[in-house]
Parts: C-alpha cells; sequence; structure tokens
C-alpha cells in the first residue's frame, strides 16, 4: 500500500487543496452549535430580535463560507482521486504490456483485467474518503470533546467510555474480515475467467449444447462470491446498528439527566432555562462526536478491501519481468541480415506456481491417509461388519459414499498433478541446431505437441531458452534490445486475431505509415485483395473484434498481410496456413517466395503439401529435431517424416500436393 500511496506524490497540489477545504468545513461546523446556543439563550429565550438577527446573519454566514469549502473540497478531493486512479491504471497496462508471455501465464489474463478495473476502482474509493476525513474526522472529534467538556464534563465521561468499546469491536470485526475480502478479490477473477471463456466460446458451446454446463459453471462461481459478499457485508455493516444503539441509548440518557438536573428542588426558573441551550449544545457535539466515529469506522471497513487491492496492483508493479533488455546491449552485423541461428537449444516451460504445488500435494495426501489403514481396519470380520450397518444410521450412509466420492476424486487431482509434473520436468525442444540465412524457406513439422510452435517463439523471445542460444545476425537474441529484435521480425501467430476496425486499420497495425498501394500489394501476396475488394468498403470494411465476422481462412490471410506490410528481415509463420484451402496455399507460398525473396521465412505446419518445397524441413519428435534437410533428403534418412508423409499423401503421391 505504501507504494500505491507514493503514487499521489504528482497530484500533491490538489490533495493538500481538498484537505485544506475539508479541515475547514469540520472547523465552521464545530462553530455552528456555538451560536445556535447563543441564538436560544440570548435571543429566543430573552426575547430579543436583535439578537436572533445578529446570530442568525452570522450563522448564515457560517453557513454559506461552509457550503463553498464543501463544493471546493468535493472538487479537488475528486480531481485528485479520479486522477490518482488513471495513473494507476496506466502504470498497470504500460507494466502488463512490457511483461513476457511467461509472466502474463502466471497471472493470468482474467485476473489481469480484474486488478486493472475492480482494484483500481477499490483503492480510488478508499483514497476520495480518506481525502475527505483524514483532518476532519480528528477535528471534528478532538473539537467536539472539548466543546463538550465546557458545556457538561460528567456526561462528557459516558462517551469516553464508549469509544474504547467501540474500538475493540471495529478490530474484532477488521480480524474477521481482512481474509475475506482477499478470497473475494479472487472469486472476482474467476469470474471473468468463466465470463472469458463463455462469451469467447459462445459459437462452440452452442454448437455443443452446453450451454447449461457452462452456466452452471457461471452460477457456482457466482454463487460463492455472492455467499461470500453476504457474509462480508453482513459482518461489515453490523458496525452501524451497533454504533447507533450506543448513539441513541446515550441522547436518551443524556436528556434524561439533564430533565432530573432541571427538576432538582430549590432550582430557579432561569437555571431551567438556561438548560435547553445547554443540552442541545452538548447533544449537538455529541452527534459530531458520533458521526466522526461512523466516518471513521466507514474508512477503516474500507481499509481492507482498499489494502487487497492495492496488495494486487503492487504485485503486477513490482514484478520483475523474466525477459529484460540486456544492460549493455549489442547491435547486430549492419553487413549480416535475416541469419537466425540455433545453437544446442534446449528449452523447458517453467513448472507450476507454489501455491498450486500446495494444493496439489493436500490432495495427493487424503488419498494417502485412506490407503495407510491397518490391514486390521480393512480384515474385519463380515459380523462386525454386519453389525456396523445396522447401527449406521441413513445419513452416516450417505457421508461414508461422500467421503469415498472424495477420496476417488483426490486421487484422480494427484495423477493430473503427477501428469502435468512430468511434462515440466521435461524439455519442450531439446538439443536442436541449425542455421537459417536470407532468402531460405525453413519449415517446421511434426505431429501435434512435438515443439513446433515451442521452437519458433524463442526466435522472437517470447520465452528464453534454458541452454543454448538463438542468435540473429550473429547476436543472441538476449543481447539485443526488444525493440530492435522485433523490428526486424514479423510474427504471424496460430490463433488469428484481428481488432474490431476497418480492414485498413488492421493491416497498417503492421506499419503506421504503409499507404494504400502498399496495404493492397500485401493483400494481394496474402492472397486476401479479391474478398477484401468485394467488401461493401473495400478497405473501410468493418472487422468486428477477433474478426467473427470473417471465415477462418479469411481472418488468416489478413494476418499474414499484416505481417507482410511491416517489411520484415524475417517471417514466422506458426501454422498460418491451417484453415486456406490446397490450392490458396500453394499460391500463398509461391507468392511469398516471389515477392519477399531476401526475407528469412520460417512456417510451422502439419500438412505436407505446405512444406515440400521449403530450403530446409525440420522434422519435431518429443521435443527433439529427429530431422534436418530437404523433402527427398528426409524421405531416405528419417523415418518419422517418411511416416507423416505415407499417411498424408502416400509415398511417391508428393507431387500432386506441391
Amino acid at each position: 500500500m505504501k507504494k500505491i500511496f507514493k503514487m499521489l506524490k504528482p497530484f500533491k497540489g490538489t490533495l493538500i487543496a481538498a484537505i485544506i477545504f475539508s479541515a475547514l468545513y469540520s472547523l465552521l461546523q464545530i462553530l455552528l452549535p456555538v451560536y445556535t446556543k447563543e441564538i436560544m439563550s440570548k435571543g429566543i429565550i430573552a426575547g430579543d430580535m436583535n439578537e436572533i438577527i445578529r446570530y442568525g446573519l452570522i450563522m448564515l454566514g457560517l453557513t454559506l463560507i461552509g457550503v463553498a469549502t464543501s463544493i471546493l473540497n468535493t472538487y479537488f478531493s475528486t480531481k485528485t482521486s479520479v486522477n490518482y486512479a488513471m495513473n494507476i491504471r496506466n502504470q498497470v497496462f504500460t507494466k502488463v504490456s512490457y511483461l513476457a508471455q511467461s509472466d502474463v501465464d502466471k497471472i493470468g489474463v482474467s485476473s489481469l483485467m480484474t486488478r486493472t478495473t475492480n482494484d483500481v476502482v477499490q483503492v480510488h474509493n478508499f483514497i476520495l474518503s480518506a481525502m475527505k476525513s483524514i483532518l476532519p474526522v480528528p477535528i471534528m472529534l478532538i473539537g467536539g470533546l472539548v466543546m463538550a467538556h465546557s458545556v457538561n464534563a460528567k456526561l462528557l465521561k459516558l462517551i469516553l467510555i464508549v469509544i474504547p468499546v467501540l474500538l475493540v469491536i471495529l478490530i474484532v470485526i477488521l480480524i474477521f474480515i481482512m481474509p475475506m475480502y482477499s478470497k473475494i478479490q479472487k472469486l472476482l477473477d474467476q469470474i471473468n475467467f468463466v465470463m472469458r471463456g463463455k462469451i469467447g466460446g459462445i459459437r462452440v458451446i452452442r454448437a455443443f449444447n452446453k450451454t447449461k454446463y457452462e452456466d452452471d459453471r457461471f452460477d457456482d462461481a457466482n454463487g460463492k462470491l455472492t455467499k461470500l459478499s453476504l457474509k462480508a457485508s453482513r459482518i461489515m455493516y453490523s458496525l452501524l446498528p451497533i454504533l447507533m444503539i450506543f448513539a441513541f441509548g446515550l441522547i436518551a440518557y443524556i436528556i434524561y439527566m439533564c430533565v432530573m438536573d432541571a427538576t432538582k428542588p430549590g432550582v430557579g426558573k432561569q437555571a431551567i432555562l438556561d438548560t435547553i441551550p445547554n443540552m442541545y449544545m452538548f447533544l449537538a457535539y455529541f452527534t459530531m462526536i458520533i458521526s466522526a466515529i461512523s466516518t471513521a469506522m466507514t474508512l477503516f471497513v474500507s481499509w481492507p478491501k482498499a489494502n487487497i487491492s492495492a496488495k494486487r496492483i503492487s504485485e503486477i508493479l513490482d514484478s520483475e519481468t523474466e525477459i529484460k533488455d540486456p544492460e549493455n546491449p549489442v547491435e547486430p552485423d549492419p553487413e549480416i541480415k535475416g541469419e537466425v541461428e540455433f545453437d544446442n537449444v534446449s528449452f523447458r516451460y517453467k513448472p507450476i506456481k507454489k501455491e498450486e504445488k500446495k494444493k496439489r500435494r493436500r490432495a495427493k495426501s487424503k488419498p494417502s491417509k485412506n490407503k495407510s489403514a491397518s490391514a486390521g481396519e480393512e480384515n474385519k470380520s463380515d459380523e462386525n461388519n454386519g453389525k456396523k450397518e445396522e447401527n449406521t444410521s441413513p445419513d452416516e450412509k450417505v457421508t461414508e459414499e461422500e467421503k469415498e466420492q472424495a477420496r476417488k476424486k483426490a486421487e484422480i487431482i494427484a495423477a493430473d498433478a503427477e501428469k502435468k509434473k512430468k511434462l515440466t520436468d521435461r524439455d519442450a525442444v531439446h538439443d536442436v541446431s541449425f542455421v537459417s540465412h536470407k532468402g531460405e524457406y525453413t519449415a517446421v513439422i511434426g505431429i501435434t505437441g512435438c515443439g513446433k510452435s515451442s521452437l519458433i517463439n524463442l526466435i522472437p523471445r517470447l520465452y528464453d531458452v534454458t541452454s543454448g542460444s538463438v542468435k540473429i545476425d550473429g547476436v543472441d537474441v538476449r543481447n539485443m534490445k526488444a525493440e530492435h529484435l522485433h523490428k526486424k521480425i514479423a510474427y504471424i501467430p496460430q490463433q488469428s486475431y484481428l481488432f474490431s476496425g476497418t480492414v485498413r486499420d488492421n493491416i497498417k497495425f503492421g506499419n503506421p505509415d504503409a499507404t494504400d498501394a502498399q496495404v493492397w500489394k500485401a493483400l494481394e501476396i496474402a492472397q486476401a485483395k479479391t474478398f477484401v475488394s468485394e467488401m461493401p468498403e473495400g478497405l473501410d470494411s468493418q472487422i468486428s473484434q477477433s474478426g467473427k465476422n470473417l471465415s477462418g481462412g479469411q481472418k488468416q490471410r489478413l494476418c499474414i498481410a499484416r505481417a507482410i506490410v511491416k517489411n520484415a528481415e524475417i517471417y514466422l509463420f506458426d501454422d498460418s496456413f491451417s484453415a486456406l484451402d490446397l490450392a490458396t496455399d500453394a499460391r500463398l507460398r509461391s507468392s511469398l517466395r516471389a515477392n519477399l525473396p531476401d526475407a528469412d521465412i520460417f512456417i510451422v505446419a502439419q500438412r505436407v503439401g505446405t512444406v515440400i518445397n521449403a530450403d530446409r524441413i525440420i522434422v519435431m519428435d518429443d521435443g527433439r529435431a529427429v530431422g534436418i534437410g530437404t523433402h527427398k533428403e528426409l524421405i531416405e534418412t528419417c523415418g518419422v517424416y517418411r511416416d507423416i508423409v505415407a499417411s498424408q499423401v502416400g509415398l511417391g503421391n508428393e507431387e500432386a500436393v506441391s
């Protein structure tokens, strides 16, 4: 939270102004009961109209000043808090933009969204409340106590007894409520996760008639959030009724004591009349004290939410990305362009988080406890079992069944954890070496999950190698600035993604300075010119987010055009031809060779027809490059490649798909 507070520094001027005006407003509130007492005793009771007018005008002036200070306080506090929230959002967004893919995977996209929106709102609300309360609360509390003491020191002792009691109640409630708010924020992440999955995969969900299943998932997450939120709210808002019970109980007692003092034998008429303004003044300051305590309690209750949110925001801002720019970056040799070298490269994905490991260990330990039952317990006689069943109630039988189900479920979770652990214990890419030069066409082929995409993702440094090195133009990518590295590379990911906007906007995302002629040329190379020109508005035709209004092949071709317009030295096509028919695939590959003669092109594919004419084919199997060479060379030397060709087109029929 300390770091988050430091971010208020740029708004120091408006922050101080807001605090000053809130303090002035509180001081004016302390003065008003004094003049109210005077107008009652010297004006109303004495029947002096001049005094009534005089004190009335003073009170009117103070009220008008109070209104002005209140407006100014609201203006400056709102301006400060809103700009402060904007600053936090900007910093979080900027930080996320520079996080490595592995860092984003750790936190999760849904959690990042919650932290950028909901968590920032929680901190913003707390700061806004704090600015309006940080000085008014102590001023009203201390000022109210001092003024109440000047009226009746005896009654003030009652208030001094109540305040510690309320503080103890507040501390107890905070102890209970802090862990709840931490869980609530995590449940909000879960809600976002489920919602993103449902909205993003709505067509698949409907196609498989899984709407009810997804609704149940959402209801489960929403139900947990609602239940915990209600529990936290009940505890939090129990403070106000408790405070009101104490307040109204004390007011009743104060009035009773004042009446008893006024009706004592020997008390004169004037003394009785003086009791009324004094009682009003004491009650006014008592109400002010209670109001200050209530405001402080509200602030303290909102503190846990803001503190949890601030920690979650700080977790992003303090996170050190695994992939950093080098302190002394190396510039590539200008005479070498488009050269990619893999030198004994191995890579494995990071193991699961510690928190997940702990959960899985707990899950794994449950069945083991059940299995560790003694042999004597397992081999009890049928007679004893029969007696036990006779003495077991239906409810207990159900409980035993539930325990057995839970045990089986825990065994399944433990088995899954073991499988996932094995995946992180082996290399996704192991000991791969090759060199590719400009003007060459390198293809990567293999069965699903063999490490093709993992291999390609190491070139733009989406992940760092575990051992060995990836070099571009003779320089290790870890020694290059990310900005310079990415300028050399045009990357088309496995999942085609288009932004909402026009066709022109999406293509120029690869090169903002591209002319319309360059855009049309890129579309022509990507075999997208025909369908774009047939759209009602051509380049100005609207594309929905993720390209929902386009077919899979159209999306892939627009993504390819976006990469081509960048005019990069190296092009990475990560299974980017999968949605294209064979004829379009062949025309596109031919067009790439003709129009990008100096580029170093990498294509990940599963179809033999896509890779058959490559200058170099890398055959991946279980993370290893089991074969590197041309099609003819691999047919003779690589069994894995020969099996792939045989399964797809049959040996000897390759020319039909080339």
